[in-house]
């Protein structure tokens, strides 16, 4: 028996993470799924999840409306994860956000580990291969390079992680806190929809997306960048 976890990116249910679910499960709008979603444009008995050898199986139940995989229209799939799964208005995609990160990571924190056992003082495993570069080099040694490409890394690292929502606003602040995360929120959302992936069988996880989608992300990036400068402008009473 395989346990899955879907998380809910579009939806009424958007931001909920239904975890360590046990094969097999179905998807849809009754009660008795696995993952209920409330949608009037999903089936009530929408698709099947389901284990067979070693592999995590989809299956559309014959929906009124369909489902795509990653923007292909999809009766049967092979999942792997961070797969986007739409159905109705609901976007899911599949895995963990530690499944994804190893997926499309050529390490997991390895970096940023390693790089607070310098700080701390502490020492690595003496099998691991950085062990000599923790002991000698500090950031006015003849060897900056290291500490550059480390820095480098674990800076990506923290740059990614998700800052708290202030808790101290007032409620007018706070809904218009909400529209703006939405905004963003509904922008992605598109951009997430309108890409392909190049094929079934490819496992690279790439995707495509059309030249006006890129363009309104681009666009999208802009005004976050604007807004950021706005917000953080000394001057601005």
């Amino acid at each position: 028996m395989t346990e899955v976890t879907f998380q809910i990116l579009e939806g009424m249910e958007r931001g909920r993470m239904f975890a360590e679910l046990e094969t097999p499960f179905t998807i849809g709008r009754e009660e008795d799924n696995g993952v209920q979603l409330n949608d009037e444009r999903v089936s009530r008995f929408h698709l099947k999840v389901q284990e067979d050898a070693g592999k995590v199986i989809l299956t559309d139940l014959e929906s009124t409306n369909g489902t795509r995989v990653n923007g292909v229209p999809t009766r049967m799939r092979v999942l792997q994860v961070g797969d986007l799964v739409s159905i109705g208005r609901c976007l899911l995609v599949f895995g963990t956000p530690k499944e994804i990160g190893q997926r499309y990571r050529a390490s997991d924190s390895v970096p940023l580990k390693k790089l607070k056992d310098v700080i701390d003082g502490s020492h690595p495993d003496e099998d691991d291969d950085f062990v000599e570069t923790s002991r000698t080099v500090d950031p006015g040694s003849s060897h900056p390079s290291d500490w550059s490409d480390m820095l480098d890394s674990a800076g990506q690292e923290l740059a990614a992680a998700t800052p708290p929502i202030p808790d101290t606003f007032r409620l007018a602040q706070r809904a218009q806190l909400a529209d703006l995360i939405a905004f963003v929120h509904q922008q992605i959302f598109v951009f997430l929809q309108n890409g392909r992936e190049r094929s079934v069988d490819d496992g690279s996880g790439q995707r495509l997306v059309d030249g006006t989608s890129w363009q309104q992300m681009i666009a999208l990036e802009m005004r976050l960048a604007q807004m950021i400068r706005e917000v953080s402008d000394p001057d601005r009473p």
